[in-house]
């Protein structure tokens, strides 16, 4: 029997393609935990149990990490979310990863570091599309650089890839609401889903107009790279759908609407019926710029999806976690970030089978 890998929301949109890709690792034995379980017909003949579990009591968890070597926490959304399924597998010893991108929530990860360092074990927060394979790809472009200046990141899916209701929710979740930005060296405050900029990606994307978003890119990488500007935006394909959050964040920061959260199904359910406009493609691009041998340079690396696979994007890095932690046992201990933990050919390891390329530039 291998090592017993537990994953919490196991039956949501990502929670599935990370649940059947552990399925894969060799010496893991995937058990998928919700509150309703029920084996889904994907599963059939995998290596799969289910688990009846309630993430929001401690009774239940502990007695769901009976025997289990590591945690997936796919229930999202993170924002406004508490630490207790991370803080119980730090008091049972059992190492944790979650694909969290609220920016508060990841940087708050460290909080268990003790508790963490004292059990043996490891807890690891925001193994998403930010901040773990946006660091991987400016890890990648870091070397290129004397020193780095700035980076810019940009995120935008396609239609046909509809978001989730619990995507959905972590966006209107700082829609309209105040937030940090670094900008030459000092820190500024904008709102989210606002300051819009046309960005170019490369084909089939294109280009396409993104927003101010509040992710945790934007509180590590001025640490981490000692850039003076720092941006994350990310924005739908069609424009209607992203001229209607604006205006949402507008009656939000105008003090018309209080809490954008309950629109989430509603929003969900309209973009489904668009559904047939647009296209799969969508891509994650990160731009460097800064000074190599006193000149100004300029990189960007764009990691395109051509297929309906994108959102395997945001479920490698804690695939590829695991499978290193399987593999080759878990080497840290303690609470942190899930930024340089991997590098960027773990994580594509995970995504070989699926349409998705990386432009370097």
């Amino acid at each position: 029997m291998g090592k017993r890998i537990l994953v919490l929301g196991g039956y949501g949109a990502l929670g599935r393609r990370i649940s059947r890709a552990v399925t894969t690792i060799p010496s893991a034995e995937c058990i998928i935990g919700g509150r309703r379980p029920q084996k889904d017909a994907q599963f059939a003949g995998a290596n799969v149990s289910c688990l009846v579990v309630n993430a929001d009591e401690p009774a239940s968890l502990r007695r769901a990490l009976d025997g289990v070597f590591a945690v997936v926490n796919a229930t999202g959304p993170f924002q406004g979310h508490n630490y207790t399924v991370a803080e119980t597998c730090a008091g049972m010893g059992v190492h944790y990863v979650d694909i969290a991108d609220a920016r508060a929530y990841v940087e708050g990860i460290t909080r268990l570091q003790r508790r963490a360092q004292q059990k043996d074990c490891l807890i690891v927060s925001g193994a998403s599309s930010v901040p773990a394979v946006s660091a991987a790809l400016a890890d990648m472009l870091a070397p290129e650089f004397d020193h780095i200046n700035e980076i810019h990141v940009s995120f935008s899916p396609g239609n046909k890839n509809p978001l989730g209701v619990a995507t959905l929710r972590a966006i209107l979740s700082y829609t309209g609401v105040s937030l940090r930005v670094k900008e030459q060296g000092r820190w500024r405050y904008a709102f989210g889903w606002s300051e819009s900029k046309a960005v170019r990606f490369p084909r089939p994307v294109g280009k396409r107009r993104v927003y101010l978003c509040d992710v945790p890119d934007l509180d590590i990488f001025p640490a981490r790279y000692g850039a003076q500007t720092v941006t994350f935006r990310a924005g739908l394909e069609l424009g209607l759908f992203n001229y209607g959050l604006a205006i949402l964040g507008r009656m939000r920061r105008w003090g018309w609407i209080k809490n954008l959260s309950g629109w989430a199904p509603g929003l969900a359910a309209t973009g489904h019926l668009f559904r047939a406009f647009g296209s799969v493609a969508g891509g994650l691009q990160v731009q460097v710029r800064g000074r190599k041998h006193g000149q100004d340079i300029e990189h960007t690396a764009s990691l395109m999806a051509r297929d309906a696979n994108g959102p395997a994007i945001e479920c490698s890095p804690a695939v590829a976690l695991i499978r290193q932690w399987v593999e080759r046992g878990v080497s840290d201990t303690g609470a942190m970030p899930c930024v340089g933990l991997l590098t960027w050919d773990e994580i594509r390891a995970e995504l070989v089978n699926h349409d998705i390329t990386l432009v370097r530039v």
